[in-house]
């Protein structure tokens, strides 16, 4: 015999768990980590357009992303380390 319209069963919904909420890292602009961030994106622009010397412009690369992990570490710059930084803002201008 069919079921008509009117006859219906309880049907059971799957319940879904409810997922782990993911973390967003933001690194604002002002933080040493986000300033140091914002320069590894100028280098690489500068690398990429081969703006300036590949050679030179390779290990100020190496030296931000060395610095980049040491801060996501734990670490800290120095004042000497603030002035390299420094430095390479003046080298590696925004609009270059």
């Amino acid at each position: 015999m069919k079921p008509t319209k009117t006859t219906w069963t309880k049907k059971t919904k799957a319940v879904k768990k409810p997922r782990k909420a993911k973390v967003k890292r933001a690194v604002d602009g002002k933080s040493p980590l986000g300033r140091l961030l914002k320069l590894k994106y100028r280098i690489n622009d500068a690398y990429n357009h081969r703006q300036e010397n590949d050679g030179e412009t390779k290990s100020d690369k190496t030296w931000v992303m060395e610095e980049i992990s040491n801060l996501r570490d734990g670490g800290w710059l120095s004042a000497t380390k603030m002035k390299v930084a420094n430095e390479l803002w003046k080298k590696y201008p925004k609009n270059a």
